[in-house]
């Protein structure tokens, strides 16, 4: 089958097997997942640990939901639109670093909350857009980063979106409405400086770490060190003879 034509989420992936806490463990497999937006119809994939998840977020706008509607069985489906800036039709500039940032600058409180929501529920937990590539970025980069995973692995995620894009497009497509307004070229793009953006914006901000970002902004503390427990499995030190 022709990979853009494929009847199947093109950008799911488990973000277990990261490395956390400074090299002293590895993130879960099987905890959390980030994706494109499904479609009725999919294809169960094969490629993750369980599946349908526990619990789905779903960042999209109303309108984009309304759009592209779908029942994943089993699946708790929260909505949380997060914002409409980083939306495939959004007329906001180019620039996706700038997008970011008005992002985080404009409702970090949802931010907060959606990363809220993900600590809270049962896993897995499936976080999505549209493209599963900016406002799912966004989230599961905060999530990471308050789990212990170092910048640069949070950045190299991100990144792995890039060689997606292309099958992503030809989905969104596929479901376009006559008449429908051209996706803003930025919503192709996968900048690492734009993302780059977001890592300096969580962690080097007056709170200090992006737990005092999250917490600044209504994340609970407690919920937080508790995702990171769940989240991350220690290294297995080899015994002493």
């Amino acid at each position: 089958m022709n990979l853009l034509s494929r009847q199947e989420l093109v950008n799911l992936r488990d973000v277990g097997g990261l490395p956390a806490k400074g090299g002293g463990g590895t993130t879960r497999h099987g905890m959390l997942y980030r994706s494109d937006v499904p479609h009725d119809g999919d294809a169960d994939p094969a490629h993750v640990p369980h599946w349908p998840p526990a619990t789905v977020v779903d960042l999209r706008t109303e309108r984009e939901a309304e759009r592209t509607s779908y029942a994943l069985r089993g699946a708790e489906r929260v909505p949380y639109p997060l914002h409409g800036a980083a939306a495939p039709d959004s007329v906001r500039g180019s620039d996706l670093g700038a997008i970011y940032r008005h992002i985080l600058e404009s409702v970090p409180e949802r931010v907060a909350a959606a990363v809220g929501i993900v600590v809270s529920s049962p896993a897995p937990v499936l976080v999505h857009c549209t493209a599963g590539k900016d406002r799912t970025g966004i989230v599961i980069g905060a999530l990471l980063l308050a789990a212990g995973v170092a910048p640069v692995d949070v950045l190299a995620d991100y990144l792995r979106t890039a060689d997606n894009m292309d099958a992503v497009v030809q989905r969104v497509a596929r479901r376009a409405r006559p008449g429908a307004r051209p996706l803003n070229p930025a919503w192709l793009l996968t900048p690492a400086e734009a993302f780059t953006e977001v890592i300096k914006a969580l962690t080097l901000s007056a709170h200090g770490d992006v737990r005092g970002w999250l917490c600044a902004h209504g994340t609970r503390r407690d919920r937080l060190d508790e995702w990171a427990q769940r989240f991350v499995q220690p290294a297995v030190r080899a015994e002493a003879w």
